[in-house]
């Protein structure tokens, strides 16, 4: 499937979809998101922008960007901290590779496999406990390295994308890691862990 992108690739594309004519829309809608996620109840869960409630993948067929979502979900679920959902990762992901049509298509191919190896696998078609089960296997090369699965190239291509977007989110950056922004420290306390003491 080809090896799979760099981090200045995935910088790369993230600069080229900031250029196309919906990115202010898209961008905007995302942001929105996640301030509404800040302030919304943990119940009721976010409110999603009616921008990208209605949104129509322009990359991925529907049943393709309906299992992408899937797996996003999976890979980084919603827990006391927001998930892929809040993140709204699988959009980000179809918004951005708009942008890969002409620039790269040994990237489109390269998703086009990854997509088609999963509907193989039985993702597609699977329920919610048949997805994670199926993710799980998917998943085991890279725990076992005597493993293998035709979909694990698919795995790792998608883990990769979903990680730069769920941390690249405001959810992710902010609402997750509690990201303050450039700061500096005025002192800088002794570690603590006994751990570290060890020579």
């Amino acid at each position: 499937m080809g090896m799979p992108p760099t981090r200045r690739d995935l910088l790369d594309l993230a600069v080229r979809a900031a250029a196309l004519p919906s990115a202010g829309q898209f961008f905007s809608a995302w942001l929105q998101a996640a301030e509404e996620h800040k302030h919304s109840t943990a119940s009721a869960g976010p409110p999603e922008p009616p921008f990208l409630r209605d949104y129509k993948p322009a990359f991925f067929g529907a049943e393709d960007f309906a299992a992408l979502q899937s797996f996003t979900e999976i890979l980084i679920p919603t827990d006391d901290t927001p998930g892929a959902r809040e993140a709204h990762c699988a959009h980000y992901i179809d918004f951005v590779l708009q942008a890969a049509v002409e620039a790269s298509p040994e990237l489109v191919k390269q998703w086009r496999q990854a997509m088609s190896a999963l509907k193989t696998a039985g993702f597609h078609a699977a329920d919610t406990n048949g997805r994670r089960a199926l993710m799980e296997e998917i998943a085991r090369p890279e725990r076992d390295r005597t493993a293998t699965h035709p979909a694990y190239a698919a795995y790792r291509l998608i883990k990769q994308q979903n990680a730069f977007a769920f941390y690249t989110s405001r959810a992710g950056m902010i609402e997750t890691l509690d990201y303050k922004g450039n700061s500096f420290n005025t002192s800088f306390p002794p570690c603590n862990h006994p751990e570290h003491h060890v020579v």
